[in-house]
C-alpha cells in the first residue's frame, strides 16, 4: 500500500518504520509542525495516489481528517484517542458515505488479548461477590488524556460482566467507595509507555492481571496490521472486527 500519515509524533513514526519494513510506502506525511512533514494540513493535500491514512493527529483533528478521507474517496485507520464524543456522528457519515473506517482506543494486540482475558476474569468474578475490583493505569509524561481510552475499555468490560458494579469512579476520591463502584486511577509520569491492572481482592488474597508496553512497537504493528485488512474494505470497524477474521 501507499500509506500517508497524518500526525508525525512518536506513533506516527514507529508506524511509518513498521509500515516500511512490511513494504509499504509512505511519502505523505502531515504533521503541522513536525521537520519531516511532506504537508502541514491534509485539507490542502491531494491524496489521488494513496491506498491508506493512518491517523494519529489530535482530537480536535479527527472529524476533520474523516471528512477530508470521505471527500477523497480513501480509506482512514484512526489510532487518536478522546474524540469519542463524536463516535456516533462520525460512524453515521462513514456509512452514508461507503468509505472503509477502523477505530480503536488501543491498537495493539496484545492489549486486545488482555481485553478477552479480563472479560473472562470478570465473568467469574460475578459469581464471588466476596471480591472487590480496583484499576490503575500508568502512562508517560507526555500522555494528553486520562483516564486513557484503553482504562474506559477496560472499565466497559468490567461493568458489563460483573453485575454488582454500576458505575466507575476515574477522579480522586474524598470519601469511602460505594459497593457499586468500581475505582480506576491514573498516573502520569516518566517515560514509561504504559501500565494497566485491574485486582480483584478478597480478605484471603488478591489476584491481580497486567498488560505492560515496553514500547510503541505493539501499536505500530498492529496499526499496519489492521490497515492491511481495512484495504479495500468499506464500513465502520473496530479491532474486534479485523481480529476476529484473524
Amino acid at each position: 500500500m501507499n500509506i500517508a500519515i497524518v500526525g508525525f509524533g512518536n506513533m506516527g513514526q514507529k508506524a511509518r518504520e513498521i509500515a516500511i519494513s512490511r513494504s509499504h510506502s509512505v511519502n505523505i506525511i502531515i504533521d503541522p509542525i513536525h521537520k519531516d512533514a511532506t504537508h502541514k494540513s491534509i485539507k490542502d493535500t491531494d491524496l489521488s495516489s494513496v491506498d491508506m491514512i493512518l491517523d494519529f493527529s489530535t482530537k480536535e483533528a479527527v472529524f476533520e481528517n474523516i471528512e477530508t478521507a470521505i471527500l477523497q474517496n480513501k480509506n482512514i485507520l484512526i489510532g487518536t484517542t478522546g474524540w469519542y464524543d463524536k463516535l456516533k456522528d462520525v460512524e453515521k457519515l462513514v456509512k452514508e458515505n461507503n468509505i472503509g473506517v477502523l477505530w480503536s482506543a488501543n491498537l495493539s494486540i496484545g492489549v486486545h488479548m488482555y481485553y478477552k482475558i479480563l472479560e473472562k476474569a470478570a465473568e467469574l468474578v460475578d459469581k464471588q461477590d466476596d471480591y472487590d475490583i480496583w484499576g490503575t493505569e500508568l502512562h508517560h509524561k507526555n500522555k494528553a488524556d486520562s483516564p486513557s481510552g484503553t482504562a474506559k475499555e477496560i472499565s466497559k468490560i468490567l461493568l458489563e460482566n460483573i453485575k454488582r458494579k454500576e458505575k466507575v469512579i476515574y477522579d480522586k476520591l474524598d470519601r469511602k467507595i460505594n459497593d457499586n463502584e468500581i475505582h480506576f486511577s491514573s498516573t502520569r509520569g516518566g517515560v514509561i509507555n504504559f501500565g494497566h491492572t485491574i485486582g480483584f481482592d478478597s480478605e484471603s488474597d488478591t489476584i491481580t492481571i497486567t498488560h505492560s508496553a515496553r514500547d510503541r512497537g505493539g501499536y505500530a504493528l498492529g496499526a499496519i496490521k489492521a490497515a492491511e485488512w481495512l484495504y479495500g474494505k468499506k464500513g465502520f470497524y473496530g479491532m474486534d472486527d479485523f481480529l476476529n477474521n484473524k
